[in-house]
């Protein structure tokens, strides 16, 4: 029993996965280059857009909508020009262009896909 015990213990044992990347730098960043709204069309040509607001040094707020829902955080902009929310990760490509990346897991098998969207900002 005590077998069992310690494998379950050390299956939930395990250290979240951190929002920020190990050896992220920051820095402040040209809120023109962020702010505004960005929209683009996913896979299943289902709407995606991302609200960036508020832009202040390295943060800035963040809302977040597709398909699957809407969520706002509060984000930290890498020097690498990218930030994460939730499971995705926002990169800045270029002159109002970027592209998100979401981590999709199949909840009955847990395999892990990736799906990126090419964004574009709205003057």
């Amino acid at each position: 029993m005590s077998d069992i015990m310690s494998i379950l213990q050390n299956a939930y044992a395990s250290t979240p996965q951190s929002l920020i990347a190990p050896g992220s730098k920051f820095a402040n960043v040209d809120p023109t280059k962020w702010q505004g709204t960005w929209t683009g069309k996913d896979s299943s040509n289902q709407p995606v857009t991302i609200s960036i607001t508020k832009v202040s040094g390295y943060r800035a707020n963040v809302t977040f909508a597709s398909s699957s829902g809407e969520q706002f955080q509060r984000a930290f902009i890498t020097t690498n020009n990218t930030f994460r929310i939730g499971d995705s990760q926002f990169a800045l490509t270029g002159t109002g262009q970027g592209t998100i990346t979401t981590i999709n897991t199949d909840p009955t098998t847990g395999i892990q896909t990736s799906s990126t969207v090419d964004l574009t900002l709205k003057s």
